[in-house]
């Protein structure tokens, strides 16, 4: 995270005495391989469970953002480990998320779970990707224009009108990931 911490702040940590902020908790369990909640004692699960085993959940910790921390994650469904090998999606680094509008209908419809690889967070190609625009959720399709600079754009496209943005503005924004996997109830 980029913070130091030092041998009192961590002493403290395995004493119980202060628990590690969620920022730091999300990272320390992505280095050790075990649920943040785990290591904030906040739950009982280590990852060890035989559910655990072959299946995994993806990341549903709080995001942080410029505006701080946000929740995000849902976990709501339970991922195949073999899946997740078979598809290249590191399990330790994806976000379930549930979409907050209907910008995307047609696509994603409002409620549906969006699966978000956190690894992929460059636009190399025009797909669809998560975002966070002021402090929000936003699933768009970005485009590459051949000037080089970008189009955001929902479905919906009248009511969520199309976004240009220069390549440096793209370079500084917030991608979360690239959306991967769209679950419909039906």
């Amino acid at each position: 995270t980029g913070t130091d911490v030092g041998s009192s702040r961590y002493g403290n940590w395995e004493l119980g005495i202060n628990i590690p902020p969620n920022d730091m908790a999300i990272a320390l369990g992505q280095l050790f391989g075990k649920p943040a909640a785990w290591l904030a004692a906040l739950s009982d699960d280590d990852g060890t469970s035989p559910e655990a085993a072959r299946y995994t959940v993806p990341l549903a910790e709080p995001i942080s953002t410029a505006n701080g921390m946000i929740e995000l994650g849902d976990d709501a469904l339970a991922f195949r480990k073999t899946f997740l090998k078979s598809a290249k999606l590191d399990r330790e680094r994806l976000l379930l998320v549930a979409a907050q509008d209907d910008s995307m209908t047609g696509v994603i419809a409002k409620d549906d779970r969006v699966l978000i690889d956190l690894t992929d967070t460059k636009v190399r190609q025009d797909d669809l990707f998560a975002l966070i625009i002021n402090g929000r959720l936003w699933l768009r399709w970005i485009r590459q224009n051949i000037d080089g600079s970008y189009c955001i754009q929902a479905e919906l496209r009248e009511r969520f009108p199309d976004e240009q943005v220069s390549a440096q503005t793209m370079d500084s924004m917030h991608i979360l990931g690239r959306v991967r996997l769209i679950a419909h109830l039906r």
